[in-house]
């Protein structure tokens, strides 16, 4: 159970996508949001290793353009945040030194590609990346209904 609620966090986070927006400002405040489609670069209904990195990486670009390529963790948190998902920027922040580098971020999406489940051909089925993602946001939703109630005794 540990191990599919592993998976699915994990996969979730890999699936974080960005919405076409005007500028990176429009990222930054809210314009994003996360989509397992539009990884599918070549629309097979598949997702490759590649197709998933040239994703995240361009979502960095956007997220990061007009900064010095860096954002603080708590800048990233919050990005990520509304748009739906929960991203573990201590985790993401390798050098612990506050600020995310596309590097830091470019490693952690390559960890979680290597938790996916894929098919014989090494990829994830767009169908299985979207089940993921509506798994994660239940169980972060849950999570942070938990944690956002006051505890009585």
């Amino acid at each position: 159970m540990t191990r599919l609620l592993v998976f699915l966090a994990a996969a979730t986070l890999t699936s974080v996508g960005f919405a076409q927006a005007s500028s990176s400002t429009d990222l930054a405040t809210g314009g994003m949001h996360f989509s397992a489609k539009a990884m599918d670069a070549d629309h097979d209904g598949m997702i490759s290793k590649d197709e998933f990195m040239k994703y995240h990486a361009d979502m960095w670009d956007k997220l990061a353009s007009g900064s010095n390529g860096t954002m603080s963790t708590p800048d990233v948190a919050k990005a990520f945040a509304r748009g739906g998902m929960h991203v573990n920027v201590k985790a993401m922040d390798a050098d612990h030194d506050g600020t995310i580098s596309k590097d830091e971020f470019m490693s952690y999406e390559a960890n979680h590609w290597n938790l996916l489940p894929k098919d014989a051909n090494g990829q994830i089925s767009v169908a299985d990346m979207q089940k993921a993602m509506k798994k994660h946001r239940q169980s972060a939703a849950a999570a942070s209904d938990s944690t956002d109630t006051p505890k009585t005794n």
